[in-house]
Order: structure tokens, then C-alpha cells, then sequence
């Protein structure tokens, strides 16, 4: 019944809350560390980082994704999500801070290495952790508001960040080339930090499946996954969709500075305008979802996200009047994508030990999304001296990467919601 379900109890409300303040942090952490974010890219520039090595950055965290398969064995050994989560997230943290602490401490050709190192560690903290934060949270949301919960998620989120993003651009653009500014910033992003894991130090642990729960074979880590037909087709698509998308998204920031010679403060505040619209979608893909069934939201949200990829393709500096248009787009139904994805990877999956699905699909994605990023460096290394003109329109090597990212993501979208369509998956919720 209902009233026995800790889902619908005033307490699962409580925790709600407090799962989304962590979210706002780890959003806004997350946002500061990823290779591509404005943050990270311009103190990347600053250090004399090349594209080939920003690929190789930006593709660390997903071939780490593959010791995700392992953190439910983490997890069952100590019996509590809560401990686990505050202790590696601290770890990470500790670690991806010390980041911004290297030039102050080594200024000789082995700086690329200890960051790489610092980077390498940081992200296999994070993978360790796995979906552990998700799973925890989803123990809270009645099925009819899942949507709705996530979407709000990344809502708030979103909205801490305009205020910020527009603060980092003006920084970066009045103190650009400053090792002040990356100490100041890193000031600010302890704050959030501290937000998150004082956040689920107040949600009930709610551990009884870690206890009750029998021990898991080694080899059982992988065949059961591998026995879901139904999971297994939505790790096929996954694949192709990560993989298109790692293609890309290292690059988006350091062609907006480097070669569109856009400033900061401007990149800001297009970000800016991006999460707003964010926050004005995420609520309605939400509902959309939960009402229609998500196959119909990844449909036309994901294509739509396709399209606007392409426009990518076609921006140089004579074209730069098209990049609001490109990065607008390109916000406005990424989110929606990821949302669809998001939901119809709990959709798809078992409800008994949901961790170890989740960490064997990470790990398989991660070896691909690797790939992904160094691929992309090989193609701008290769393509950038040779002249490509066509009819008259010259071309470079991070078009072809957005071009390339655009029509493997449509692939890979038509492909899949043809399968649900064909299976009746994906539907309108009971």
C-alpha cells in the first residue's frame, strides 16, 4: 500500500529536497572540473595545454567510468551509501583541487603529467562512487513524479549557475592569464562542495537491501546484465550516443576562444542564456516525459539536438553570427535528450541490484566515450594543415568533428526509438 511506501512518506519529501541542494553542488563542481567548461578550459589555455592534450583529459574520466562495474562491491562491503559517497567525494575533491595548486609547485615539462595524474585520480574517485547518489535518491520517488523530481534537479542547478557562470566570465576576461583569479574561483567552489556533502550527511542512509542483500559473483557482474536483452539494447544505443557526444564536447569552449576568438564574458553569457532556457525546458521535458513516455521526448528532443550540432559545422570566424543560434539550439533539446536518456535508463533496467547495471553500462560506455576525445585530437592534428575549401566555405578539423558528432547522434537516435517503438517500450507510464 501507499501509505507503507517510503516513497510517498513526509520524510521521502524531506530527503527530496536535500538530494536536489546536493545536486546544486555537485552540478556546479562538476561544471568548474569538466574539460570543455569555460573554467577548466581557460586555466587549461593558461598553462599552455594543446588540443591533443585537452582530448586526452576530456577522455580520462570516461575510460575510468569503467571501475564503475566494482562500486556496487564497495558498496555492499560497507553497508551504508551515505559513508561511501561523503568519503570518496571528499577524496575526489581533495584531489581535483590540488589541480589548480600544481603551478605554484611544479612549472617544468612534467606539469602536463602531474595534472594528467591529479585528473586521473580525481575521476577514479568519482567512478568508484558510481550511481550510488542516483540509486539513493530514487529509493525516495514515487514512479509518477520521476520525471518532474529530475527534471527539478537539473533546473536548480542550472539557475545557481547563470549567476555564476556570468561572475566567471568577467573574472576571466579582467584578470585572463592571472593565477590570482584560479585561486579565488577555487575559493568559491569549496563553498558548493561543502553544500553537497553537508546535504547527504542529513538524508537517511535507508541501507536494508546493502545489509539483506546476498553476495554477488564476479562473474554475475557481468552476465546478468549481458542475459537483459531489453537493458543490452539500451547499452547498444548508448554506446553509439556517448561516443558521438565525447567527439564533440571537449571542443566547444576552446573553438569559441581559440579559433572564433570570442571573449569570455561573451561565452558567459550565452552560457547564461543556455541555462535559463534550461530552466525553463527541463521542467516541461519532464512532464512530458511522465505524461507521453520518454521515447517520444528522446524522439524529438534528441534529433532536434542533432541539428544543432550540425550548425556547429558551419561556424568559422566570417560565420560567427550563427553561434547564438548553435549554442541555443544546442541547450534547448540537450537537455530534453539527456533527461529521456536519463529516465529510460531506469526504465530499462531491473529494479533488483539497479547499481550493478548502471556500473556495467558506465564501464562500457567509458571505454568508447575514450576513444571519442583522442579521436577528435587525431582528426584537428590531421585535418588543421591541410587547406579544405568547399565551394569557397573553408573547412577545419573541429568542423569535421562537429559534423562527424551531429550524424552519428542522429544514427544513433533513429535507430533506438525504433526498437522501442518496435518493443513498446518507453510508453506512457501505468
Amino acid at each position: 500500500m501507499k501509505v507503507k511506501d517510503i516513497r510517498y512518506s513526509r520524510m521521502a519529501g524531506k530527503f527530496r529536497k536535500y538530494f536536489i541542494s546536493s545536486a546544486v553542488g555537485l552540478s556546479f563542481v562538476t561544471s568548474m572540473y569538466g574539460v570543455g567548461g569555460i573554467f577548466m578550459t581557460s586555466y587549461l589555455i593558461y598553462l599552455g595545454v594543446t588540443a591533443s592534450q585537452i582530448g586526452f583529459l576530456a577522455a580520462l574520466p570516461n575510460l575510468l567510468n569503467i571501475v564503475q562495474v566494482f562500486s556496487i562491491l564497495i558498496y555492499r562491503k560497507y553497508k551504508s551509501r551515505k559513508k561511501v559517497l561523503i568519503s570518496l567525494r571528499a577524496a575526489q575533491y581533495v584531489v581535483q583541487f590540488l589541480i589548480i595548486l600544481i603551478p605554484r609547485i611544479i612549472t617544468d615539462r612534467y606539469q602536463f603529467a602531474v595534472v594528467a595524474a591529479c585528473f586521473f585520480f580525481g575521476h577514479l574517485f568519482r567512478a568508484l562512487a558510481g550511481s550510488g547518489a542516483i540509486d539513493w535518491n530514487n529509493m525516495f520517488v514515487p514512479p509518477e513524479i520521476k520525471g518532474k523530481h529530475f527534471s527539478k534537479r537539473n533546473l536548480i542547478g542550472n539557475a545557481m549557475y547563470i549567476v555564476i557562470s556570468l561572475s566567471l566570465g568577467q573574472i576571466l576576461d579582467i584578470y585572463d592569464r592571472t593565477y590570482l583569479a584560479y585561486i579565488l574561483i577555487l575559493a568559491v567552489t569549496v563553498i558548493f562542495v561543502l553544500l553537497e556533502i553537508y546535504s547527504y550527511s542529513r538524508i537517511d542512509d535507508y541501507n536494508i537491501d546493502l545489509i539483506e542483500a546476498k553476495p554477488i559473483k564476479f562473474k554475475e557482474m557481468f552476465s546478468r546484465p549481458l542475459k537483459n536483452k531489453k537493458y543490452m539494447a539500451f547499452i547498444y544505443f548508448s554506446l553509439a550516443w556517448m561516443f558521438a557526444q565525447s567527439l564533440a564536447n571537449p571542443y566547444f569552449t576552446f573553438y569559441s576562444k581559440a579559433v572564433l576568438l570570442l571573449e569570455y564574458t561573451y561565452i558567459a553569457a550565452m552560457g547564461s542564456i543556455v541555462a535559463f532556457l534550461k530552466i525553463i525546458s527541463a521542467g516541461l521535458w519532464g512532464s512530458r516525459g511522465d505524461k507521453k513516455g520518454w521515447r517520444k521526448v528522446l524522439m524529438f528532443s534528441g534529433i532536434a539536438y542533432a541539428v544543432a550540432n550540425m550548425i556547429w559545422a558551419f561556424l568559422n570566424p566570417q560565420t560567427v553570427f550563427l553561434y547564438p543560434v548553435g549554442i541555443i539550439l544546442r541547450g534547448l533539446f540537450m537537455i530534453g535528450a539527456n533527461i529521456a536518456v536519463f529516465n529510460l535508463n531506469f526504465e530499462l533496467s531491473p529494479d533488483e541490484d539497479r547499481m550493478m547495471f548502471f556500473g556495467f553500462r558506465a564501464a562500457l560506455v567509458g571505454i568508447f566515450a575514450f576513444i571519442g576525445p583522442n579521436l577528435a585530437a587525431f582528426i584537428v592534428k590531421f585535418i588543421t594543415p591541410i587547406d579544405i575549401s568547399l565551394w569557397g566555405f573553408v573547412i577545419n578539423g573541429y568542423q569535421i568533428v562537429f559534423m562527424l558528432s551531429a550524424i552519428l547522434q542522429f544514427v544513433a537516435i533513429r535507430q533506438f526509438v525504433v526498437y522501442l517503438k518496435h518493443k513498446g517500450l518507453g510508453e506512457r507510464h501505468a
